[in-house]
């Protein structure tokens, strides 16, 4: 019986693994749900169970996979007001905005697990060594100029909900470790007037 483990990461919250066969190196992000094929030549294989990635087949060096559950949270419940440019969570506040002349639409926002690094993030790395996790917004995959609002740290946005670098540690460490339980959301946010 295959045995579930959840990843572990640096100090960014990414794990580099390698996709099987191919073996390109992608980023999976920390505390994502495995299943545990096997062990061999000093590698663990696995299959990803949740997130953008659920369902296909990756390895890493062994000992980067935990048996040990993360500590994961009810689904976050979220809003985000326009007009404050305030975004509420379970723990706390942030500062945020979004780009007055294409500003994410008021209504409800399923919040995807983090997809990938985003390198956009780089510039404000000292200020959040998370910069680089961002969380989709919406249904589905991400599409580069048709479907691709997220939430995620900066000081320039394009219709995102973009909150205050200084803020971003903070939201970034609950949001991760919430789970709606569908496998690929942490929760909504409600976007208000």
């Amino acid at each position: 019986m295959a045995e579930r483990k959840y990843t572990s990461a640096g100090t960014d919250g990414w794990l580099n693994v390698r996709r099987e066969p191919s073996g390109i190196i992608i980023a999976l992000p920390e505390y994502i749900a495995t299943e545990m094929e096997s062990s061999s030549n000093g590698r663990d294989h696995f299959i990803v169970k949740e997130g953008v990635e659920r369902g296909n087949r990756f390895s890493v060096k062994a000992g980067y996979l935990k048996t040990q559950p993360p500590a994961y949270r009810p689904a976050a419940s979220m809003q985000f007001s326009l007009s404050r440019s305030i975004l509420t969570y379970a723990t706390g506040r942030a500062r945020a905005f979004t780009d007055e002349g294409n500003p994410i639409r008021p209504g409800t926002h399923p919040i995807q697990l983090p997809d990938f690094p985003h390198h956009l993030g780089a510039i404000y790395l000292q200020q959040s060594a998370y910069a680089k996790n961002w969380f989709y917004l919406g249904q589905g995959n991400s599409v580069i100029g048709k479907n691709d609002r997220y939430l995620h740290p900066g000081g320039v946005s394009n219709g995102c909900i973009t909150v205050h670098p200084t803020d971003w540690t903070q939201l970034y460490q609950y949001l991760v470790l919430c789970r709606s339980g569908d496998e690929k959301t942490v929760g909504n946010v409600v976007v208000v007037r």
